[in-house]
């Protein structure tokens, strides 16, 4: 019942080192660590975004952000996202993007810095033409109820 996509598949099929912490930033630039890093680190040094451990990012479930003194673990891929996605709900076409743009930052990975294509679009919730839909996180409606006597 309801869907089970998530983004962990074909990105940890081998792409990710063992030793190291993969961290796919907002603009598209792919970090790998070495060393032990917590996500406070990460988050001081991109403000306005939180950390994601991609293995838990799955269609119709919030988006679970770590916690500051969280200590990222070596072999996981990450990602930073914009505190507007925090808590939000994730469709399908989302996760189909994330999982894109990983797996495109992991291939052209020369362990080096490099630079792809950004979440501009996934930031900002607007509407990609081959990509994203109008869906998005539900929210009731809250009016005032007027009674009559």
């Amino acid at each position: 019942m309801g869907n089970a996509a998530s983004c962990t598949p074909s990105l940890m099929k081998g792409n990710n080192g063992g030793g190291t912490i993969k961290v796919l930033s907002l603009d598209g630039r792919l970090e790998s660590y070495t060393r032990a890093v917590r996500a406070a680190e990460l988050m001081v040094e991109n403000q306005g975004q939180f950390v994601c451990d991609s293995s838990f990012l799955k269609v119709g479930h919030r988006i679970q952000g770590l916690l500051a003194d969280e200590e990222l673990e070596k072999g996981r891929f990450y990602f930073l996202l914009p505190m507007e996605l925090l808590y939000s709900v994730l469709t399908h076409e989302e996760i189909c993007s994330m999982n894109y743009r990983a797996s495109r930052a992991l291939k052209h990975n020369n362990n080096n810095n490099s630079k792809i294509g950004g979440f501009n679009n996934l930031g900002k919730k607007k509407v990609e033409k081959k990509c994203f839909t109008k869906q998005g996180s539900w929210r009731p409606s809250l009016e005032t109820i007027d009674e009559t006597p």
